[in-house]
């Protein structure tokens, strides 16, 4: 089994649950895993501060234009909200 994906490279990541689709940079190729139905890949969004570890088959390389993907936004750690007095 061979990667489809580089390192780098912009891909359109669609989670499970008809969740809306958005766009991410492949960050890493995981290990591949005896016995494992599908390759996985780190990813992450401009968007987000955290890297998605993610399946191959939730991947495309079809990727829209930037501008037509809904823009996330940082999500602030519920402890830093509470920090504030």
């Amino acid at each position: 089994m061979s990667f489809k994906f580089l390192v780098g490279q912009a891909v359109e990541y669609t989670p499970i649950g008809g969740k809306a689709a958005g766009l991410y940079k492949i960050t890493r190729q995981m290990p591949t895993e005896e016995r494992a139905i599908d390759l996985k890949y780190c990813i992450k969004s401009q968007g987000e501060v955290y890297e998605r570890n993610v399946l191959e088959c939730q991947l495309s390389s079809d990727v829209r234009p930037e501008c037509e993907y809904a823009t996330t936004t940082n999500i602030v750690p519920r402890r830093a909200l509470t920090d504030r007095h």
